[in-house]
């Protein structure tokens, strides 16, 4: 947060233009309470790799292990047709089970549940490979740690899950598990279904949405949310809003991570979107006046009176 001693300075030095960033935000912080940041693809790079592990290989060693698919081939085709609806395999898999599309065991009792989202759950937590997350981001969990709003992760993905990729981010302290939402948490709803958000507002308190940023890489929720009053911001991936030939390896991540989402690609472009950044460590820059607190407004305004 920017302290009184700052902006007294500035009063002193006006080239440093800290009071002007201050005016430029003050409807975000007199009126925004909470950040809703999404999780995979948001809180760290599309472009690691770890996405496009979770949903290829990821998904379907989990279903030929534990949903008697024969071979991955088969598991890929039916996880890819339904998730491009859903944007969620736990949803996917949910609605391919009530659609009958599951391949179930010989002598399965009729109108028995076979998917479990926490058996997907389980597994991705135990099977997937973290390390591709890579090491914690000292400068990330700092920067949203210092940030006074109420900050909650709602995920598309099984929730142990994804408090396991929360705590291998060291984000764990920033999302405690009662602000953290997952798709267990609202099914049979998942986002983008506008039922999904407002479970997730009723747990939070929250009234009136347009008290809400919403954080995303996808543009399915970024239009609901979009619709529902919020504020969004996209996170598009290192080096996808302009040409990056520097890290083309990170980009080749970044597009075998959307193969496996297809139709969902990131469009700055679409009116749904109020600010792009490339990367969630850009988010304060664009968006100083969150980290200022009201206390902090206050004091600014009685020093502009004098």
């Amino acid at each position: 947060c920017i302290t009184v001693n700052v902006i007294i300075s500035c009063l002193i030095d006006p080239s440093q233009q800290i009071l002007e960033m201050i005016d430029d935000s003050l409807i975000d912080s007199n009126k925004i309470t909470t950040l809703i940041f999404d999780v995979d693809d948001t809180l760290y790079d599309v472009g690691n790799g770890f996405t496009a592990h979770r949903n290829s290989d990821g998904a379907t060693t989990f279903m030929t292990a534990k949903l008697n698919f024969p071979d991955a081939e088969s598991a890929k085709k039916l996880r890819d047709k339904y998730f491009q609806k859903y944007h969620s395999t736990a949803k996917a898999l949910a609605v391919a089970e009530a659609e009958g599309q599951l391949p179930l065991p010989e002598g399965w009792p009729k109108g028995k549940k076979y998917f479990d989202p926490n058996d997907l759950s389980e597994w991705w937590a135990e099977h997937l490979n973290f390390a591709l997350l890579g090491e914690k981001d000292v400068e990330l969990i700092e920067m949203l740690e210092s940030c006074p709003l109420n900050m909650v992760a709602f995920s598309n993905g099984p929730r142990k899950y994804v408090l396991r990729v929360l705590r291998e981010m060291g984000l764990d302290h920033v999302f405690p598990e009662n602000r953290v939402f997952a798709v267990n948490d609202v099914l049979p709803t998942c986002k983008p279904e506008k039922e999904a958000f407002e479970k997730v507002f009723d747990a939070i308190g929250i009234k009136d949405p347009s008290e809400c940023i919403m954080v995303e890489d996808s543009m399915k929720n970024i239009r609901a949310a979009k619709k529902l009053g919020m504020l969004t911001v996209l996170i598009a991936g290192l080096g996808r809003l302009k040409k990056n030939v520097s890290n083309i390896s990170s980009n080749t991540f970044a597009e075998a991570a959307e193969a496996t989402k297809p139709g969902d690609a990131p469009d700055n472009s679409d009116p749904a979107v109020d600010f792009c950044i490339e990367h969630i460590k850009e988010l304060k820059s664009i968006l100083p006046g969150l980290w200022i607190s009201n206390d902090t407004l206050e004091e600014t305004r009685l020093l502009g009176n004098f």
